[in-house]
């Protein structure tokens, strides 16, 4: 099994086939023929920048014939002291919490975790600078990734970002400049990472951390267009977008979106009330997403997603769930649960399976049947550690397929922008998705008695 792929081959499979989600990592290894581009349709992918060479190697985290997200984590955690969970990998404690101290929480996505780690790391002096997703001064590109070495401007770096970003910048100033660095990314990004490490000594001497969030899906470009469009603004007039503000007496997944624009003007609507936000509906989804069965980013040295279940989720302000198989990290966070600048208690392996059911559901069951249909297709399929199945569950069966229309149909469409003209395009499908949801009759009468027998 080798880590590095020829670059032809990587042209010809993944990135031809759209199974790419432009993390940029294969343009960091020696002689890379690639660069990254932002295509009309809002996604990056690699282009050829160089003579691509029969001979040139690369590395890529949905190449095939590669060490997989198990096999990459045994390596690195097994003899740490590591538990191994057949659902979601290796960890060595898993909390749910946030931070007390500063505005962290208010500020973050969640409990305001991943920007106080790594605010902490650099305050400890246990590295040099934090990768991480930070707002741009710029219609054209809203956000990228920067290197922050001040913790004044590490802030920038708080709060999901539905918008696709790459690594190859900061890689590139990572192979020119020596120091310590520790990277915030997503579970693909994060793999890349590993895959680069074990290929280029310098990236393994040099990211002495990965930091991954969980993931649902990456979008392209046009979903940020389509949530401006809500608000009748001009998207140039658009200086700050957060797509996840909260709401005072909401539950912590029952977000907004709050725009600023050039003239001063402070807009914010709930998600409930803006067309697309549906995550279950997959609008401008990348494709590759939908063949990816890494939720947690079981790579990093630590993971962080939202802890919505029942007993956190009134919590409008939100709250944590934290996944660390690093021992440095974890006495770190050991060290502030005792101080008391963090709020962590530990939680069960079935509390985050909970947490992220629908997103375990589509990429264990639902990742079997659409490589199942792929196959079928015939050409390049990418190798995941769930093999091609057709499932017994023809409503799930209907489900899945519905969804890989809408995601298709929306990627590709021209009507981002107008909000008719889009739902005019994906609303039959949306519907058709919707009923195949619907209780049967059977199940809606059996619910009633149910709820009925028990005022009795």
């Amino acid at each position: 099994m080798s880590i590095q792929i020829n670059s032809q081959t990587l042209h010809k499979t993944v990135i031809r086939n759209n199974y790419c989600s432009g993390c940029g990592v294969c343009t960091a290894t020696a002689q890379s023929p690639f660069k990254m581009e932002l295509t009309k349709n809002g996604q990056y992918i690699p282009v050829v920048n160089a003579n691509m060479h029969s001979d040139t190697k690369t590395v890529c985290p949905f190449a095939s014939n590669q060490p997989d997200e198990t096999q990459i984590a045994k390596k690195l955690y097994k003899n740490a002291g590591s538990r191994f969970h057949p659902e979601f990998g290796y960890y060595k404690n898993i909390y749910a919490g946030y931070v007390r101290n500063g505005n962290y929480r208010i500020q973050g996505s969640s409990g305001g975790s991943v920007t106080w780690l790594t605010d902490q790391l650099l305050k400890d002096n246990m590295v040099d600078y934090v990768i991480n997703v930070a707002e741009q001064n710029s219609p054209e590109i809203r956000f990228k990734y920067q290197i922050q070495e001040n913790i004044n401007n590490n802030t920038n770096g708080s709060k999901s970002k539905y918008y696709p970003v790459n690594l190859e910048e900061v890689l590139a100033y990572i192979k020119q400049h020596n120091g310590r660095y520790a990277l915030v990314g997503l579970p693909c990004f994060v793999k890349g990472i590993r895959l680069l490490q074990q290929t280029e000594p310098v990236f393994a001497e040099r990211i002495l951390f990965n930091i991954s969030i969980f993931c649902g899906h990456l979008k392209s470009t046009h979903y940020l267009s389509l949530l401006i469009a809500q608000f009748s603004v001009d998207e140039n007039e658009v200086i700050h977008f957060d797509f996840r503000y909260k709401l005072p007496g909401h539950k912590a997944s029952d977000y907004g979106t709050k725009i600023i624009t050039t003239s001063g003007k402070k807009l914010v609507k709930p998600n409930k009330e803006l067309f697309g936000t549906n995550w279950g509906w997959g609008l401008f989804k990348l494709k590759a997403c939908d063949y990816c069965d890494d939720i947690i980013g079981e790579t990093a040295d630590i993971s962080f997603g939202d802890a919505w279940i029942p007993e956190y989720e009134d919590d409008y302000k939100g709250t944590n769930i934290i996944v660390t198989r690093h021992s440095v990290l974890e006495n770190l966070i050991q060290k502030h649960m005792t101080n008391g600048d963090l709020h962590y208690e530990k939680i069960s392996t079935g509390k985050l399976i909970q947490s992220q059911a629908g997103g375990f559901r589509h990429r264990r069951e639902g990742l079997a049947y659409r490589l199942y249909l792929q196959q079928k297709k015939g050409g390049f399929v990418p190798e995941k550690r769930v093999k091609p199945l057709k499932i017994k569950s023809k409503k799930r069966r209907k489900i899945y397929k519905i969804r890989m229309q809408l995601q298709e149909k929306s990627f590709y469409s021209e009507h981002y922008k107008n909000i008719p003209a889009l739902k005019k395009e994906l609303l039959p499908l949306i519907r058709k998705l919707e009923k195949v949801y619907e209780h049967s009759a059977w199940t809606k009468f059996r619910l009633k008695l149910k709820k009925w027998l028990k005022k009795k």
